[in-house]
């Protein structure tokens, strides 16, 4: 299980964030949420199966190459 933060190596923000857990909830994807503190973000993030994160952003660069 990874956060986006552990899978991108940076903040993914609240919109994609959002699309995520989306598409996560629609695939019945089982999804942890966890609390972290530190010096940037405190408050609950939510956990993916890393395969999942794989598949959602292996589509997300197909679907960005076919449109430019």
């Amino acid at each position: 299980m990874m956060s986006l933060y552990e899978y991108l190596g940076r903040a993914a923000g609240s919109d994609l964030g959002k699309r995520v857990a989306a598409a996560a909830v629609i695939e019945k994807v089982h999804i942890e949420s966890h609390y972290v503190s530190n010096p940037k973000y405190q408050g609950e993030i939510l956990r993916y199966p890393k395969e999942f994160l794989d598949k959602y952003f292996n589509k997300l660069q197909q679907t960005t190459k076919v449109a430019l």
